[in-house]
Order: C-alpha cells, then sequence, then structure tokens
C-alpha cells in the first residue's frame, strides 16, 4: 500500500496551487484531504505542517475564526514533537499570531509574535542560506507586526 505522505502530497500541491490561484475554496478541500490522509500517516510533524497550511488558508479566505481549532491542534502537535524542525514551529507560532490578529485578538497576537520573533531570531544562518544574504525575514516580520498591534 502507498505511503499515506504519498498520497497526501497531490492534494498538498493542488491545494498551494489553488491558494495561489486565489481559489480559497478548493484549496480548502485539497488541504483537507491532505490532512485526513495525513491523520493515518503516523508523522505528526507532516500532519502539523498541514494543518497549518489549512489554518493559513482559512485565514486568507477570511474565517480566521473558522482556523482556531486547526490553529490549537496544530501547536499541541509541535509541542508533542521533540523533532519538530526549528523553523516549523516558528512558522506556526507565525500562524497562530497572524490568525490571532486576524480575528482581533491583538493581546495573543503580540504573544505569538513575540514567540515566534524568539524562535525565528535563533535562525539567522538558515535565512542566510535560504535567501543568499543576511538579514532575517522572520525577525523583520515579527518586529513590524509587534510594533504596529494596538490594544
Amino acid at each position: 500500500m502507498t505511503d499515506r505522505r504519498e498520497q497526501a502530497a497531490p492534494y498538498v500541491a493542488a491545494a498551494q496551487q489553488a491558494r495561489n490561484a486565489g481559489d480559497f475554496y478548493d484549496a480548502l478541500l485539497q488541504q483537507r484531504r491532505a490532512v485526513t490522509l495525513l491523520r493515518d500517516a503516523g508523522d505528526r510533524n507532516a500532519l502539523a505542517h498541514a494543518i497549518r497550511h489549512l489554518a493559513d488558508i482559512l485565514v486568507e479566505a477570511g474565517r480566521a475564526s473558522q482556523a482556531s481549532e486547526a490553529v490549537t491542534e496544530m501547536l499541541t502537535l509541535y509541542r508533542a514533537s521533540p523533532d519538530a524542525q526549528p523553523l516549523d514551529v516558528a512558522n506556526a507560532l507565525r500562524s497562530a499570531a497572524v490568525q490571532a490578529e486576524a480575528i482581533g485578538d491583538n493581546e495573543t497576537a503580540r504573544a505569538f509574535w513575540i514567540q515566534a520573533r524568539e524562535r525565528y531570531a535563533a535562525l539567522d544562518a538558515v535565512f542566510e542560506r535560504m535567501t543568499g544574504g543576511p538579514g532575517n525575514p522572520g525577525v523583520a516580520e515579527a518586529d513590524a507586526k509587534i510594533a504596529s498591534l494596538r490594544f
């Protein structure tokens, strides 16, 4: 039988393509299919990553309040996974911050942005490899968001 992660891959790709095209209905449909398959894969990190993208799509689609459950599950999975990649954890905290901000919970958003910033700050070398130069876009975004949040 084909590995569930392999089965989920085309759905993840289709979801990203639909998301890029602004077709959030199809993006949600495809990403939910991927999440369903990954629930049976036994890979907590892959599931958390897929759920993060599901939450991000919901927020982008203007349905941020519906993303709360996905954000909670994603964070729970990452916290229970000591082998989670540091960039994945930072990105998960960023997603939680974006979702909290989208529903108007600026206090929670600020707390998540601070946590994300701390995680991103530890990844300067990773960002230099990814971008080919100095600077850390994760830290820069977090700093800008923290400064702009109003209470």
